[in-house]
């Protein structure tokens, strides 16, 4: 009776903990409208899992980009940014990426610093330059928004990366936008998805820059491809960027 009993309870306690470790380690977030990038350090657990199966390797991370003002910080707080100089807070970061980009699409193009003399000069009457007549038309439907991508392929090589994110002192927040219609609003044709290469610091790391950065491709926007196009004639991202074969 007694050795059952035991038995019973070992298992049940393997349950809990094969629970407990299911709860703790959970997969990185995806989005099928990504297609090179995955995972979101501002939303996902440092050791959330990878394509890979295997946990983010934050303290990989770490080792690499550590600051010893900052060695002692734990968690995602984003209240008290005072005492860290030269730390902006994550979710102003992200707020600045949005609005330049919505000044973007509405064919508004301030300068690098007209965003933060906003907020300065509020109430106050602005110049800033723009295209004549406003932002063309769109002919496909988009939408946009902001990730810290964990992992990505790398354009240089076609191999997978692990992107370094390190919250809160190195966080590589970029926009992202993709097409939410297949077909052209006015003209007939088809809505096609374009990239652009982001610079990343990634493991291994990169051959383009010293310091270990790569080229990965990040949705970029939606453009209408006619119907009578030539072949061909889409954007090439690889294009912009120099050979490394």
């Amino acid at each position: 009776m007694y050795q059952a009993v035991r038995n019973l309870l070992l298992q049940v306690l393997l349950v809990y903990t094969g629970l407990q470790r299911v709860a703790t380690f959970q997969r990185c977030s995806s989005s099928s409208k990504l297609q090179y990038v995955s995972g979101d350090a501002l939303a996902d657990p440092a050791n959330c899992i990878g394509p890979d199966g295997s946990p983010y390797p934050h303290r990989t991370v770490e080792n690499l980009v550590s600051r010893s003002t900052l060695r002692g910080r734990q968690g995602r707080d984003f209240k008290d940014f005072d005492g860290m100089k030269g730390v902006q807070n994550p979710l102003q970061t992200r707020e600045e990426l949005l609005r330049a980009h919505q000044l973007s699409r509405d064919g508004v193009l301030p300068s690098i610093h007209s965003i933060g003399r906003e907020k300065r000069e509020a109430g106050k009457n602005k110049t800033e330059g723009c295209v004549v007549g406003g932002a063309p038309p769109r002919l496909c439907r988009s939408s946009y928004n902001t990730t810290a991508p964990m992992y990505g392929v790398s354009l240089t090589s076609g191999q997978p990366v692990t992107i370094v994110q390190k919250f809160p002192d190195l966080l590589q927040q970029v926009i992202y936008e993709t097409c939410d219609s297949k077909e052209c609003d006015i003209l007939h044709g088809e809505c096609i998805q374009t990239y652009v290469p982001y610079l990343f610091l990634v493991i291994p790391l990169g051959p383009v820059t010293l310091t270990g950065q790569d080229y990965v491709l990040v949705e970029s926007g939606c453009t209408c491809r006619p119907k009578y196009a030539t072949p061909g004639t889409d954007p090439n991202p690889s294009d912009v960027i120099p050979s490394f074969n």
